[in-house]
C-alpha cells in the first residue's frame, strides 16, 4: 500500500478533489495527508476528513500565513488548535521560511510560533508536518532542542549532510516528484535510510506542466525502488511501516 504524507487537498474545486480521490483509490493510496495553511485551510481539512475516510487532516498554519496574525490573532488560532487537536493526525504544515522572512525580527517571530506548535505536538503526542525552506538547520536544532520526536521534514532532500542528521534523529523526510528528475535528489535518496522515508505530493501544486495528484505517489515509488534496487512491493511495505509508525 501506498501513502501521500503531504497534500493540500483543501485547495482544490470540489469535483478536481473528487477526480483525485478516485485517481488514488485506483493508483493503489490509501490515505492522504492534507495539510492546512491558514484558519480557513484548517476548517476545510477537519471538515473534509469527515466525509471521506482516506483524508487525514493535519492543522496548523504555514509559517508565512502565520507571519501576518497579530498576538491576539495567534492567541485565538491555538485555542482553536488545542480544541480541534483530537480530530486531526498531524501538527502542519507548520515550520520556517526564511526565503521571505529575511528580517531578524520576523525570523524570531517564526520561531516563536514553531516553538508554539512544537509544544502542541508534543503535548497532544501528534507528528509534526514541517516546512523549511532556506532553514533547514535552524528547524532542526529547534526540534533537538526541543527534545521533538515525531516529525515529518516536507521536501527535506536537498543537502545529504542534514538528511543524514535527520534520519540520526530518527525523524522522517518526504520527497515528491522531484525525484523522477533531478540528479542531486537522486542521490541523496540514494544513500537515505529507506526506513526514514516517506512520500508526497504536495498536490495541487505543478510538476512539470501537470497537477501533482495523489495518484503520481506510485511514480515516487517507482523510482525509488530502482534507485535502490529494490522490488515496488519491497518499497511499499516500508512505506507502510514508516507512514503508520508517524501517524499512528
Amino acid at each position: 500500500m501506498l501513502f501521500d504524507a503531504h497534500s493540500h487537498l483543501d485547495l482544490m474545486r470540489e469535483e478536481e478533489r473528487n477526480l483525485a480521490l478516485s485517481g488514488a483509490k485506483t493508483a493503489g493510496i490509501m490515505k492522504i495527508i492534507s495539510c492546512s495553511t491558514s484558519f480557513a485551510s484548517n476548517e476545510k481539512n477537519l471538515e473534509l476528513a469527515k466525509n471521506n475516510p482516506e483524508i487525514l487532516p493535519a492543522i496548523g498554519l504555514y509559517p508565512l500565513d502565520a507571519m501576518d496574525l497579530t498576538p491576539l490573532e495567534l492567541d485565538k488560532a491555538f485555542y482553536f488548535f488545542n480544541a480541534e487537536i483530537s480530530k486531526a493526525t498531524a501538527v502542519g504544515e507548520v515550520g520556517l521560511d526564511y526565503k521571505y522572512a529575511v528580517k531578524k525580527e520576523d525570523q524570531k517571530k517564526q520561531e516563536d510560533i514553531f516553538s508554539r506548535f512544537i509544544e502542541l505536538s508534543k503535548e497532544s503526542k501528534k507528528p509534526l508536518i514541517i516546512h523549511s525552506r532556506y532553514a533547514q538547520s535552524q528547524v532542526l536544532k529547534m526540534l533537538e532542542e526541543s527534545n521533538a520526536k515525531k516529525a515529518l521534514l516536507h521536501s527535506f532532500v536537498d543537502s545529504e549532510k542534514l538528511m543524514k542528521k535527520a534520519a540520526e534523529k530518527e525523524y522522517f523526510v518526504s520527497v515528491g516528484l522531484n525525484v523522477l528528475e533531478n540528479e542531486n535528489i537522486q542521490k541523496n535518496i540514494l544513500a537515505f535510510p529507506l526506513n526514514n522515508l516517506l512520500f508526497e505530493t504536495d498536490s495541487p501544486i505543478r510538476f512539470s506542466g501537470e497537477k501533482a495528484m495523489p495518484a503520481k505517489i506510485k511514480l515516487i515509488a517507482q523510482k525509488v525502488a530502482e534507485l535502490k534496487s529494490l522490488s515496488l512491493k519491497e518499497v511499499e511495505d516500508q512505506q507502510e511501516k514508516n507512514f503508520k509508525k508517524l501517524f499512528f
